[in-house]
């Protein structure tokens, strides 16, 4: 949970997604959010946004987890834009080992 923002000039779209030991989830889908703006006036618009989700199969031990910034999957949009993550907020990511019973048990 944080502030995030998108500021540009003309269209753009950024996403942020989580990566754990450099990979980013896939089972059961991306942990990530998206942000796109037209670039309307340059507007700096600064939003609270939460991104959850779940990664499956993840191997025992210590585990490296990054949020990341990067451009949006499908780009409808032009590329570039400035993202910004946690301007004057306090940033907090949570994580919580869950045992899902895989029906086998």
């Amino acid at each position: 949970n944080g502030s995030i923002r998108v500021m540009s000039t003309s269209s753009c779209c950024k996403r942020w997604f989580f990566t754990v030991n450099g990979v980013e989830c896939s089972n059961p889908a991306p942990i990530d959010g998206v942000m796109y703006t037209n670039g309307a006036n340059n507007i700096d618009l600064h939003r609270v946004s939460t991104i959850d989700g779940l990664c499956d199969n993840l191997p025992a031990g210590t585990l490296t987890v990054a949020l990341n910034v990067g451009e949006c999957v499908i780009q409808t949009s032009g590329a570039g834009g400035d993202a910004y993550t946690g301007w004057n907020s306090y940033s907090r990511i949570i994580l919580e080992e869950m045992d899902i019973p895989n029906g086998t048990d």
